[in-house]
């Protein structure tokens, strides 16, 4: 069966859209982050295995974590990237950088 071009160009063009495109950037939610952790429940938590998988795919690039302005916000960054690191992540691939933009998440972001 032939696919005509300008059905092919349309496919193609849907699949670079941005909504379609790999994610690389997640976010992390202080009502997530407040809950009980442990190894097995941060492991485990939304969008963490996603991110540890993502950085593996791609170990050259960088993971920032943008974090709430603050005390509160830096001691969650630090914390988390603690974790990070026990799920893979070396502490020199990643960067913190305050400025979130929201008081309730942190942001990830791979970079290259």
């Amino acid at each position: 069966m032939k696919i005509p071009a300008l059905t092919a160009l349309t496919c193609l063009c849907l699949l670079s859209a941005p909504g379609f495109a790999a994610e690389n950037s997640w976010s992390l939610h202080a009502d997530d982050w407040a809950r009980p952790r442990d190894g097995r429940s941060v492991a485990e938590m939304a969008p963490l295995p996603e991110v540890v998988m993502a950085w593996m795919q791609q170990p050259q690039q960088r993971l920032l974590l943008r974090y709430p302005g603050g005390e509160d916000g830096l001691l969650w960054a630090h914390e988390l990237r603690s974790w990070l690191v026990a799920l893979g992540i070396p502490l020199q691939a990643q960067e913190l950088v305050a400025g979130s933009g929201k008081a309730d998440r942190v942001e990830l972001e791979l970079t290259r």
